[in-house]
């Protein structure tokens, strides 16, 4: 009731009565007021509320009026057809904009490939002039960073099997040093994270990547798929010597062998995930090169002096 206001039940210039009717109640939301039994009456400017014993009336401006008021006048034709109509030019322009945007992303796909052959060109005049190993390493890493310049996809392929067959080529070859350089090992949720970084808009699945590297064993390829007995699953150099991997844990428990070592802790001196981390110690733990102490504080992991003074 707030935007009511008594006014002159008399029509202004250039106002039409719509519609009108009789017995009306006014409600201030959900809650009855007393101006009831009133005659209603619509006009192309106000909305007229009059009880039969009163001169003036309540009145409201409509919104076809505050169109008027903002155009200067200017007549505003409304209605269903008119809703329609700017519907419809909102259609079309959202169509555009997606249009333009679209085009965007395909000049910048075509400059992203222009750049990845440009850094490859230049990455092998590189290796040509004999520059650091250090700097070619970076290299590399901007190379990968900026992407596959010919990602693997479904549609060049007609079966499903040899698409995965080349998507496992393509993740062995983008990530074999990668994961040399993370130690030898590299959990699957960052091999998913990094090939699809790599990929740019060509983005898999997880469930083409678990497939794919479920293939790089029977493929011979340089990487290989390894599931730990917790279900851990990461991707490994192929031929990883799982006995040097437990015997290098062991010597870094050794050189902790006061106060002992939590996942976290062996995480942050070897440089691997956290959940890599609890894998190699219990890895150890299996093959008896390291025992457990549970207790208040969390579950810490020592070298087993039992096994080696036996």
């Amino acid at each position: 009731m707030d935007r009511w206001f008594w006014c002159d039940s008399s029509l202004s210039s250039g106002e039409a009565v719509a519609a009108s009717a009789k017995s009306i109640r006014l409600y201030d939301g959900d809650k009855k007021t007393g101006y009831e039994d009133g005659h209603l009456t619509l006009t192309n400017q106000r909305l007229l509320w009059r009880h039969e014993s009163q001169s003036s009336s309540l009145g409201v401006a409509t919104e076809p009026a505050n169109s008027v008021k903002a155009s200067g006048s200017k007549k505003i034709h409304t209605g269903i057809l008119g809703i329609e109509r700017d519907i419809q030019k909102k259609q079309e322009a959202a169509s555009q904009n997606i249009s333009r945007a679209f085009e965007d992303l395909k000049n910048l796909m075509g400059l992203a490939k222009d750049m990845v052959s440009l850094s490859r060109s230049i990455s092998n005049k590189i290796k040509e002039h004999s520059v650091s190993a250090d700097d070619t390493t970076q290299f590399r890493s901007y190379l990968l960073s900026l992407g596959i310049d010919d990602p693997v996809t479904r549609e060049k392929y007609g079966s499903a099997t040899q698409y995965h067959h080349h998507l496992a080529r393509e993740v062995a070859r983008a990530l074999e040093e990668p994961v040399q350089e993370a130690g030898g090992v590299m959990l699957l949720s960052e091999v998913y994270c990094r090939i699809n970084r790599a990929r740019g808009l060509q983005l898999l699945s997880p469930e083409d990547v678990v497939q794919a590297c479920n293939l790089m064993r029977t493929l011979d390829l340089p990487l290989s798929l390894h599931t730990f007995e917790s279900g851990v699953q990461v991707v490994q150099i192929t031929g990883l010597d799982q006995d040097k991997v437990v015997k290098d844990t062991a010597q870094v428990l050794a050189c902790h062998e006061g106060d002992g070592m939590s996942a976290g802790d062996l995480a942050r001196e070897c440089g691997v995930p956290l959940l890599l981390a609890r894998e190699r110690l219990l890895q150890a733990e299996r093959c008896a090169q390291a025992v457990r102490d549970e207790s208040s504080e969390g579950l810490r992991f020592y070298p087993n002096l039992f096994f080696s003074r036996s």
